[in-house]
Parts: structure tokens; C-alpha cells; sequence
């Protein structure tokens, strides 16, 4: 995920992000498909689908069939006194086909996240621009059946930058944003826009160096979880025949000290094998790695 990369220099501040500023993060809300901003009726599902690898440069539309576990819950966006809109958890783009889908009744609607082109009606940055945003505003899309474009233009073909809808916008959706944002501005000055914690999963990989035992490789892991995810699990690769982590933990506060932690090859060898770290404290833990007799150290800075 993009929050590894940039750790090394967010430094000690890191832990202090606020999460609606997380720029490669985005909310995305449904209303009617109507003149008016009127949030969405009815009994209706979200599902967030991402597929496909990136060293695959062909784009995999894989077809759309959303799953139990890929059910997103909405959560609200404003205090009493103002409509009962809701936005998706926010989510980042780690696959090259991503999709929000929304199903109401017997109509779908397939929006495609993947598309990058110049003229985003709904991009939460340049709204960000004429707004004093304290907290990020979501992409406001109106529910129509079928498969769109963020900027609510329909997707009619396969593209990843086309000079002909480069600017092209829909009408209603840039006209029922700017309604968005005047009641976003009014809710911010009243105090009632409500902060957005992710009640999703987040998985993440361990960045394990891969030469433990040899001088001068750099030992520091950095490990940084999303304020936006109610459950965070890790994935430690596997090494050879043999491979087992011995966990330490050494928390920033005396109050949060726990037991050691051994993962061994009965515990990792499904490769599927997910550890919830949810409730592991922030700090700097050590980690002892031994894989076919051979291993070494790295210090698990866990954010």
C-alpha cells in the first residue's frame, strides 16, 4: 500500500495523520438521479471490487459479480438537521480494475475507478481547492443503472485517456456536487460534518529485507495502519522449508506491554494466512527471523 512508501519521511509525525487528509483515500456517496440532492432510497447494497496486477499491462475487466465479504457500510456524513447522506469507508486504488458497485432492487450500477483522464467532476483535490476543506468531501455520484464514469458520463469503451472524452462532464452530477459542497461548507462551519472511520478490514504485506544476515541491511519495517479500518491484518512471507518470527513487543506506553508473539511454519504455511494486528500497540518491536537455519533481525515500527 501507498502508506509504506512514505513513512521513512513522515517521520515521528506519521501516527498524527489526519485521516481525512489521506490523499490516496476517497469516499464516495450515492444520491437520486434527480434535479434535486436528495441521498438515496430504498434498500440498496455498495461493493468495493478490485482485481487484476499491475505488471499486467493489459486492463482485466473482470466480470461483475460482487461477493458477501466485499459489502462496504455506508456511514453518515452529517450531524442532526441535515439530510441522511452516506458515504462508502474510504479506499485506496491497489489493483489496476477497480469498481464501486451499487445494487438497488434490480438495478445496478457499475462505477469505474481505474479510468485516469483530465476532466474529474467529482475529484475531492480540486474541490479541495475552492473549499476550506478541514475534512475531505466524497465524490457525489447520482444512481443510474448501468456502467459510468466518476463524472457520471457513461462508460461506452474501453480507454485509460481518450482525447474525445477528456472533457466531457455530466451536466446533473456537476450541478448536484456543487449543491453537495454548499452543504458541505455550512455543515463544516456548524461543526457537524462527522469524522469517518473505516469499519472495513485493511490487509497488508510485511516488507520483510530479504538479506537479514548480511552488514549494512537496513532492519527498520515500517508498518502503518489506516485510521479509516476497524480490523488490520498483516501477511508475513514465508522462506523456504522452515520459517518462524519471534515477536517482541516493545510498546511506546508501559500500560499496553504484552506477551511475545511465535509464528511457525504450522501457522504460516496456508498461504492465505492472515495475523490481525488490530490491538497490537504502537512501538518499535523487536523480530527475530529464522528461516532454514539461517535469519536475523528487524525492528517492527508499527504505527
Amino acid at each position: 500500500m501507498l502508506f509504506l512508501f512514505f513513512v521513512h519521511w513522515l517521520g515521528g509525525q506519521a501516527q498524527r495523520l489526519d485521516p481525512d487528509q489521506q490523499p490516496y483515500w476517497t469516499r464516495y456517496t450515492f444520491v437520486e438521479d434527480s434535479d434535486a440532492l436528495v441521498p438515496l432510497k430504498g434498500d440498496y447494497r455498495v461493493y468495493y471490487i478490485q482485481h487484476g496486477m499491475w505488471w499486467n499491462m493489459i486492463a482485466p475487466h473482470y466480470p461483475v459479480i460482487p461477493r458477501a465479504d466485499e459489502e462496504v457500510r455506508l456511514r453518515p456524513l452529517f450531524g442532526m438537521g441535515y439530510p441522511s447522506l452516506k458515504a462508502t469507508p474510504a479506499r485506496g486504488r491497489d489493483h489496476p480494475d477497480v469498481k464501486v458497485v451499487v445494487v438497488r432492487g434490480a438495478d445496478t450500477m457499475v462505477v469505474e475507478l481505474s479510468v485516469y483522464y483530465r476532466a474529474r467532476g467529482g475529484e475531492v483535490e480540486e474541490r479541495c481547492r475552492t473549499m476550506d476543506c478541514a475534512r475531505r468531501p466524497p465524490v457525489v455520484i447520482p444512481f443510474r443503472r448501468g456502467r459510468y464514469l466518476p463524472t457520471g458520463t457513461e462508460f461506452g469503451k474501453e480507454y485509460y485517456a481518450s482525447d474525445d472524452a477528456e472533457d466531457n462532464l455530466d451536466a446533473r452530477t456537476v450541478s448536484l456536487t456543487k449543491q453537495f459542497d454548499a452543504l458541505w461548507k455550512k455543515a463544516m462551519k456548524e461543526e457537524l460534518v462527522v469524522p469517518q472511520l473505516n469499519t472495513d478490514t485493511c490487509r497488508q504485506e510485511i516488507p520483510v529485507p530479504a538479506d537479514l544476515d548480511l552488514p549494512g541491511t537496513f532492519r527498520d519495517v515500517w508498518l502503518m495502519r489506516s485510521s479509516y479500518c476497524g480490523k488490520h491484518y498483516v501477511h508475513f512471507p514465508l522462506w523456504g522449508t522452515r520459517t518462524e518470527y519471534m515477536i517482541t513487543f516493545n510498546p511506546y506506553r508501559p500500560n499496553e506491554a504484552r506477551e511475545p508473539v511465535t509464528l511457525d511454519t504450522s501457522t504460516l504455511d496456508d498461504v492465505d494466512y492472515w495475523l490481525d494486528i488490530s490491538d497490537w500497540p504502537v512501538g518499535d518491536h523487536p523480530v527475530r527471523l529464522l528461516a532454514c537455519d539461517n535469519g536475523g533481525t528487524f525492528t517492527l515500527k508499527l504505527r
